[in-house]
């Protein structure tokens, strides 16, 4: 009972209600691009791809279609999954107005990422979200707390292994995707970027996370109160908006 009054606590008072303060993890990643979303106000269609079972629905109202390869239980009841690959998406050229995808593609091998990139953009009607983590820094962020978790757990932790194992990108490269997708969909595109999460500062509260994953549950919505003042300097990831140019 003190928990969930801590949680409802500080989520009236710091993020208009919105859930999903358990992982600041998760959490620091979403805000950017919920608030965006927010911010255009009315109803907007909205597919994630790689949005497991809850995704990006704890930080809006919105109905969510959510495409992964797995789901587990229990499912959010604002996601209706679609269990498949983000490489082949089943559904017509713009046909959502929103298309979301965050640290997913990762876990793509770097041949196939071309693919999913174009997908993303074909099934999009006004905006594309595209959340990855970028960079040699990264990656070494990465090696570095899989060492941690293996050395606290006995055993690798499996996202981090596929990040390591398929290489991060580089924000050009996305960048370059992103423009080569648009012309073979024959969209019109502005791209813009921002980064997300000093590596510092996420190494310390992810230490936490191995080290006590119960202190760091409890933590989180601390951590997330300050989430603006985190984007400086080497960050972890980078958050590109893709805007579609109406029309198209």
């Amino acid at each position: 009972m003190l928990r969930k009054t801590y949680f409802r606590l500080l989520q009236g008072i710091f993020f208009q209600g919105r859930q999903g303060l358990e992982n600041a993890d998760a959490a620091l990643r979403y805000f950017p691009i919920s608030d965006t979303i927010l911010e255009m106000g009315g109803e907007a269609s909205i597919l994630e791809v790689g949005s497991g079972c809850t995704g990006i629905t704890p930080y809006i109202p919105h109905k969510v279609t959510g495409v992964d390869v797995s789901f587990e239980q229990p499912v959010s009841p604002n996601l209706t999954p679609v269990l498949l690959s983000g490489e082949n998406l089943p559904f017509n050229d713009s046909s959502f107005d929103i298309v979301v995808s965050v640290d997913m593609l990762e876990h793509v091998p770097a041949p196939n990422r071309p693919t999913v990139i174009s997908e993303l953009l074909r099934v999009a009607r006004k905006r594309v979200y595209l959340a990855v983590p970028c960079g040699n820094e990264s990656e070494e962020h990465d090696r570095l707390l899989n060492d941690l978790y293996t050395a606290r757990h006995g055993e690798a932790y499996p996202f981090l292994v596929e990040h390591v194992e398929n290489g991060l990108p580089t924000a050009q490269e996305i960048s370059t995707l992103l423009e080569l997708a648009a012309a073979d969909v024959v969209k019109k595109i502005r791209v813009r970027s921002a980064p997300n999460v000093n590596l510092k500062i996420r190494e310390w509260f992810s230490r936490i996370w191995i080290r006590s994953p119960k202190a760091y549950g409890l933590l989180s919505p601390l951590i997330c109160i300050f989430r603006r003042f985190y984007n400086f300097g080497n960050c972890y990831r980078r958050i590109f908006m893709v805007e579609i140019d109406a029309g198209e």
